[in-house]
């Protein structure tokens, strides 16, 4: 049966959480993420393939570590939840988790996940550009790349094999030998069909047939996948959909690389949603993006313990103010856009809405009253329908 989570509004925590989960005995506050030893050949086939499983990063004590503040999480699920818990695509699914519960943020700045992210391409600095707590999918989700990032650039120059950014994924629990896990085309970071907003891809299409190999890692409790943003993949849920008595607990998200810069470029990004003051082109440096490696830094661990690094209406106001120019990467989605077109029941009109898929875009909020936006779909009187 699935994980059942309440998420009535009076279940709900609103402010910064604290799961009661201790830290392993030899950390202390301020310490670097605890070392990990990346290969030479990881780091070549990372480079060239696209994607690698990185095995033993995280041991029995931060597995534990991680697994029983996940569990508490989904028993005490954050108000952030409520709209993909909704969705059923998972049985709880939070975005931003590390800076609603401060055992998330302590995870990434202690464990050796940022170690290993950092030596798998030499990285001199990382930066949480955006994270996710998926636990339990019950539907699988199709070719796609991904776009939801953050404020950065996180493709580089299509076919260059820039790698401005890191998308990762550590799993608490042993993956499945047939579902449960990111399937990849090997070498499809290399393709240039693929345009930035695009999600899902149609293999044929958008001329992946040439990556005719695939990437097919199950991988065990606290081992570590990392892959390029351009990376196409897959992921298949249970058939039944439904996880049963099993588990499938994972935090994931995407660092940004050494010197990046914040570049929104007006778009709708769900990981960009608090108050900053950078401008595009400024350097990402801030607390709502807190630095990993080589080591976290005081002031920002300050700010997110005291509840700062959250969301605020000027950022859900710029939020906003890019969902027309991400229009094309919404309507990539079957029956994702529904802007004042038919109700169900063939009725016309009503107010207008977005219903938005959780994973891989935009996890949070399946569907969200719009302010009054022009209508950019609608040709001819009606709006077309997918």
């Amino acid at each position: 049966m699935k994980w059942e989570v309440s998420i009535a509004p009076w279940e709900l925590d609103y402010g910064l959480q604290r799961a009661p989960v201790k830290l392993p005995a030899s950390v202390r506050e301020g310490d670097p993420p605890q070392p990990f030893e990346v290969t030479d050949e990881q780091r070549r086939a990372l480079y060239e393939d696209g994607a690698i499983v990185i095995p033993g990063v995280l041991n029995d004590e931060w597995i534990e570590y991680a697994r029983a503040a996940t569990d508490w999480q989904v028993e005490n699920p954050h108000f952030w939840s409520i709209a993909g818990v909704a969705s059923g695509l998972y049985d709880y699914i939070q975005r931003s988790v590390w800076a609603s519960n401060s055992a998330f943020a302590e995870l990434l700045y202690y464990s050796p996940i940022a170690s290993a992210l950092a030596g798998s391409i030499d990285a001199k600095e990382l930066r949480l550009a955006t994270d996710l707590l998926m636990v339990n999918p019950n539907k699988g989700f199709k070719w796609h790349q991904d776009n939801q990032n953050g404020p950065i650039d996180a493709f580089g120059e299509p076919g260059a094999n820039e790698w401005n950014a890191l998308r990762w994924w550590v799993t608490l629990d042993d993956c499945p030998p047939d579902h449960g896990a990111p399937v990849y085309l090997r070498k499809s970071h290399l393709n240039t069909d693929v345009t930035t907003d695009a999600v899902f891809v149609d293999l044929e299409k958008d001329n992946l047939l040439m990556y005719p190999e695939l990437l097919e890692f199950r991988p065990k409790a606290g081992d570590l996948i990392v892959w390029h943003s351009r990376a196409i993949h897959k992921i298949d849920g249970p058939k039944s959909q439904d996880w049963e008595s099993s588990r499938r607990r994972v935090l994931g998200g995407t660092c940004a690389v050494d010197d990046c810069q914040y570049l929104a470029g007006g778009r709708l990004l769900f990981a960009d949603m608090g108050s900053h003051g950078m401008e595009d082109g400024d350097p990402l440096r801030h607390a709502l993006f807190p630095k990993l490696y080589p080591c976290s830094d005081p002031a920002e661990r300050a700010e997110a313990a005291a509840g700062k690094c959250t969301r605020t209406w000027e950022g859900v106001g710029r939020m906003w103010g890019g969902a027309l120019k991400s229009m094309t990467e919404m309507s990539s989605f079957a029956n994702v856009v529904n802007l004042g077109g038919a109700k169900e029941g063939g009725a016309k009109g009503g107010k207008a809405t977005l219903k938005l898929p959780s994973p891989p875009f935009p996890h949070d909020l399946p569907e969200i009253p719009l302010p009054s936006l022009p209508n950019p779909l609608a040709k001819e009187g009606a709006a077309s329908e997918k």
